[in-house]
């Protein structure tokens, strides 16, 4: 009963707090990183003998260079990860006369953030026509038959972050970080 316990734990615990392979780090996981760099740059220019105005230039200069090295960092994560997805079709037919249509079977991406393209995405085994929706949250494998028979095809797409997204999360995330960083 114990390993029973055990086992159920580990299964709990590492899939319920997993980071998957796509997902980027949460934006606070950089506070260690960028704070000591913050409090250098303020201790130094606090030291410094000149007038107020010229430290709070300085302050957002320097607040400025990290923000952007920041910006960088997180934008090349972001384009960094991406996922590969498959979906299986297959279609079967006993008759020997006409022609089978089993339709669309589709793989879709895990989160709203991702999207694939045409060229993204490759079949393995029988192809009767791929399909990748008008924003790319999803990608689709069409099977047919004709006559006796039976066609099985897999569909992989490749899914990343939309450029749109990164964009708008790396600003957001930079005035996220720098807001605790500067407390």
């Amino acid at each position: 009963m114990k390993k029973l316990s055990f086992i159920v734990f580990l299964t709990v615990f590492i899939g319920g707090s997993a980071q998957k392979n796509y997902e980027v780090k949460p934006y606070d996981a950089y506070l260690s990183e960028y704070k000591p760099y913050y409090t250098l740059i303020y201790t130094e220019i606090q030291g410094m003998n000149v007038p107020l105005s010229e430290k709070l230039r300085l302050l957002d200069e320097g607040l400025l260079n990290l923000k952007t090295k920041f910006k960088k960092e997180r934008k090349n994560e972001f384009e960094s990860k991406s996922v590969e997805l498959g979906v299986t079709n297959w279609c079967t037919s006993k008759s020997s006369g006409g022609k089978k249509n089993c339709g669309y079977s589709y793989v879709s991406a895990p989160s709203p953030a991702l999207y694939t393209t045409n060229s993204w995405i490759r079949v393995v085994g029988t192809n009767k026509g791929t399909t990748v929706t008008a924003d790319g949250s999803s990608a689709g494998l069409k099977m047919t038959v004709a006559g006796k028979g039976k066609n099985i095809g897999t569909l992989y797409a490749v899914f990343k972050y939309r450029p749109d997204y990164t964009n708008k999360t790396v600003e957001d995330d930079a005035d996220k970080l720098f807001s605790l960083i500067t407390q």
